[in-house]
């Protein structure tokens, strides 16, 4: 779908917010959006009505939980992406050179997408308080974040759920959901995966930030426990608990 030219392509500065926003993150909710941006969620559903109508921005409606009941029928929302249109001229005004990925992903995936970034929702406009705005700290979903590398003619994979960057410093963001079902082991990989990214690959320094439904999970103090075996620095508790995190640490490296 071509963009609308004219006075009916024309979009405004928080219009611009609204794409960049889904440019970092690939896909949001409504109602993230709405907390990021509008007065209420019925202002955020027509202003995105009227984006994709635009050209800019296309949504599937789905549930961020599956139903237990009736009365839980209402937790359906639009998950909001980038057109290939909308994907262009956000990467030309940012001066990023990306091939936009024209294969939607499946439900289950772009829906871990959005909860990974309940975090960018939170630590969003802290960032840019103290830090400023792109590229003085960067959201990299996890298509961006990923890497495949080669060490002593084996192969291993970077896979995490995003990484925050800013001041030379990389948070590797792991976003687990009850869905998530991940045992000690699986857990210890990855924070084994992350430490040989972080010395073979990044070669800066880097924290492992593992986001959790709830910070009384038995996971943070395993993954904390990980790192510490493994030697490198891990922290973990809920949303809430990275995101103020993430907020001390810009204090610390500004």
């Amino acid at each position: 779908m071509a963009l609308a030219t004219g006075r009916a392509g024309t979009i405004t500065d928080r219009d611009r917010d609204v794409l960049e926003a889904l440019f970092f993150c690939r896909y949001l909710s409504t109602n993230q959006l709405a907390w990021l941006f509008f007065p209420s969620r019925s202002k955020a559903r027509t202003r995105l009505a009227k984006l994709k109508a635009k050209g800019y921005v296309t949504a599937r409606t789905m549930y961020l939980k599956q139903p237990t009941s009736w009365e839980d029928r209402v937790a359906a929302q639009g998950i909001w992406n980038l057109t290939k249109a909308g994907f262009e001229s956000v990467s030309e005004s940012l001066g990023v050179e990306e091939t936009y990925a024209t294969k939607p992903l499946l439900p289950a995936q772009a829906l871990h997408y959005v909860r990974t970034a309940e975090v960018y929702v939170g630590v969003r406009d802290i960032l840019d308080g103290e830090l400023g705005s792109y590229p003085e700290w960067e959201w990299r979903h996890e298509k961006r974040a990923t890497y495949a590398g080669e060490y002593e003619n084996a192969s291993y994979l970077h896979k995490p759920d995003a990484h925050v960057v800013f001041r030379g410093h990389t948070f590797i963001l792991e976003r687990q959901t009850a869905e998530s079902k991940i045992g000690t082991k699986k857990l210890y990989r990855k924070v084994e995966d992350h430490k040989r990214f972080t010395v073979l690959r990044l070669k800066a320094p880097a924290e492992v930030l593992f986001a959790l439904d709830s910070g009384n999970s038995p996971l943070a103090q395993q993954a904390i426990r990980a790192g510490e075996q493994l030697g490198i620095r891990v922290e973990a508790g809920d949303v809430p608990h990275i995101v103020e995190y993430l907020r001390n640490a810009a204090e610390r490296l500004s």
